[in-house]
C-alpha cells in the first residue's frame, strides 16, 4: 500500500473516530490527488477547474457528514467505494432513461452544493428517511421489492412486472395491474407524510437548484454501506452497475434481480431492527392513479451527454497515479479552507439537534 493511501485510511479513520472540522480537512488534503484527477476529467466546458474541485470537495463533505458515523462500523474498503461511485456519479451523471419525463428544473449545472442549509440537509433527510420507512416497513413480500426496483434500479412499472412475471412464470398483465396498485399506496402513503413534515414544505424542492436536486436524487436512489448488513455491502456495487449499464431492450440477468432481493432483505432486516416501533399510515386503496411522487421529487437533471470519461481501472480513491503535493496547489488549498468553514457550520449546527433532541426526548 502507498504512502498516499495509509494517509488516506488514517485520515478517514480519525474522521469516523472524532468527526471534526478539522478531521474532515485532513481527510480532503489526503485525497487531492484523487480529486484533481477526478477534475480533470470532468468534461464541462461551462466549468472552470476551481468550479469542479469545489463540487467535488463540498459533496465529499455532505457524503461525510451524512452517510458515515461511529455508530456502525464500516471498512475503509467499502466506505471509498461508496464515496468513490457517489463523487463518479456527480461528474459523470446517469444516462437520461431516470425519470425522463419530467422537466429539467435547471440549466445551471453550476449552482453548487456548497449553498447547502442546514435546513435543506434536514429536509433531504427526512424526506429520504420517510421514503426508506414507507418502503421497508414492509415485510419481504413483491409490494416492496416493486418499489425497491422503482427506485434503485429503473422507474417504469411494467418492465418490473415483466421482470418478476417472467421469475414466477406468471402472466405479466396481472402482474402488472397488481403492481399499479402497489405503487398507488406507496405513493398515497408519501403524500400523507410528506405534508406533515417539520423541516419546511417538501413542495419547495421543485425550486431547489441543479445541484441541491441531484444530490437530493442521489441521497434518495443511493444506498449507503449503513443502510445494510456487512455481509451484503458487497452486494452494492453490482446493484449499481446493473442500474449504470442498464437497457430497457436486452434480456435482463435475473441473477441481477436476486442480487437486488438480498440488498432490499438486508436493508428491511436492519431498518426494522433500529425503528422497531415506527408505522406508517394504513395502506388504504383508493381509486384513480396517483402521482408519481419520487419523480416529482427528484426531477429530470440527468444530462444527455457523458461529461466524464474514463475506464474502469482509470483511477480509484486510492493513489494509482504519481503523488502531487497538495500543499503547493494553492487554488485547491484555498478552496478545501473556505468549504471547511462551511463544513464545520453544518457539523456544528447537527451536534447542536443531537444534543437537544436527546434533551427533548
Amino acid at each position: 500500500m502507498s504512502s498516499g493511501s495509509i494517509a488516506q485510511f488514517t485520515a478517514y479513520n480519525n474522521f469516523i473516530n472524532n468527526p471534526s472540522p478539522e478531521n474532515a480537512l485532513d481527510f480532503v488534503f489526503s485525497c487531492h490527488n484523487y480529486i484533481t484527477v477526478l477534475a480533470a476529467k470532468w468534461h464541462e466546458p461551462n466549468m472552470t477547474r476551481k468550479a469542479k474541485i469545489n463540487e467535488i470537495i463540498s459533496e465529499m463533505y455532505l457524503i461525510l457528514l451524512e452517510d458515515f458515523s461511529s455508530g456502525k462500523s464500516i471498512s475503509c474498503q467499502s466506505a471509498f467505494a461508496y464515496l468513490d461511485s457517489k463523487l463518479r456519479r456527480l461528474v459523470n451523471p446517469a444516462r437520461p432513461h431516470f425519470f425522463s419525463n419530467i422537466e429539467d428544473v435547471s440549466p445551471n449545472i453550476i449552482s453548487s452544493r456548497d449553498k447547502f442549509t442546514f435546513e435543506k440537509i434536514n429536509m433531504t433527510k427526512e424526506i429520504v428517511k420517510i421514503i426508506r420507512r414507507n418502503l421497508l416497513e414492509d415485510s419481504f413480500d413483491d409490494s416492496g421489492l416493486v418499489i425497491f426496483l422503482f427506485i434503485h434500479i429503473y422507474p417504469k412499472v411494467r418492465w418490473i412486472s415483466e421482470l418478476l412475471a417472467k421469475r414466477e412464470n406468471i402472466s405479466a398483465e396481472d402482474r402488472y395491474n397488481a403492481d399499479l396498485k402497489r405503487m398507488n399506496r406507496f405513493n398515497n402513503s408519501l403524500r400523507v407524510h410528506f405534508n406533515s413534515i417539520s423541516n419546511g414544505n417538501w413542495r419547495e424542492i421543485t425550486n431547489w437548484s441543479h445541484s441541491e436536486r441531484s444530490h437530493l436524487a442521489w441521497k434518495i436512489i443511493n444506498i449507503c454501506p449503513e443502510e445494510v448488513d456487512s455481509n451484503t455491502a458487497d452486494y452494492l456495487a453490482p446493484l449499481d452497475n446493473w442500474r449504470e449499464n442498464f437497457d430497457i431492450h436486452n434480456p435482463q440477468n435475473l441473477n441481477n434481480l436476486a442480487i437486488a432481493e438480498k440488498v432490499y432483505k438486508s436493508m428491511t432486516e436492519a431498518f426494522q431492527k433500529t425503528n422497531i416501533n415506527l408505522k406508517v399510515a394504513e395502506r388504504t386503496d383508493f381509486w384513480g392513479k396517483s402521482t408519481d411522487i419520487i419523480s416529482m421529487l427528484i426531477g429530470d437533471f440527468y444530462k444527455e451527454k457523458m461529461l466524464f470519461e474514463e475506464s474502469v481501472s482509470d483511477f480509484s480513491l486510492y493513489d494509482t497515479t504519481p503523488e502531487k503535493n497538495a500543499e503547493s496547489d494553492s487554488e485547491f488549498i484555498e478552496i478545501a479552507n473556505e468549504l471547511n468553514k462551511w463544513f464545520g457550520k453544518l457539523l456544528s449546527e447537527r451536534n447542536k439537534r443531537a444534543v437537544q433532541n436527546t434533551l427533548n426526548w
